[in-house]
């Protein structure tokens, strides 16, 4: 059972002023890393190789325990590198993106479709 912590002091922080209300637009990466060390209790098995074309929302890897558990990338673009520690476990994966970024169409599931899936 958890505890709840009230806190009585110190929510509301009188400020003078506000922040200005401009927005840039950010310089997009050439190269993407994803690193594995980020997913707590997870041993991935690769579904590229090096090398490969990869477009966003492309499966790269899957959990080892369940096999259901895709892994997708988050860019489109060549998989150039994929960086290994002890043991051959895998700990980053490389990705030059595309200047042009082509995505994967994934078909919609219903929640009515969701939910019995869960139940099985």
């Amino acid at each position: 059972m958890s505890k709840d912590i009230r806190i009585k002091k110190g929510l509301n922080i009188n400020l003078v002023g506000a922040a200005e209300q401009t927005t840039t637009k950010a310089v997009s990466s050439n190269v993407y890393n994803i690193n594995l060390a980020d997913f707590h209790g997870m041993t991935p098995k690769m579904m590229v190789k090096q090398g490969a074309e990869v477009k966003a929302g492309e499966p790269l890897f899957y959990s080892k325990n369940n096999e259901e558990m895709l892994f997708v990338s988050p860019v489109s673009g060549e998989l150039i590198e994929i960086e290994r520690g002890a043991r051959r476990r895998i700990l980053n994966l490389k990705i030059l993106a595309d200047k042009s970024q082509a995505s994967v169409e994934h078909t919609p599931i219903s929640p009515e479709k969701a939910s019995e899936e869960a139940i099985r």
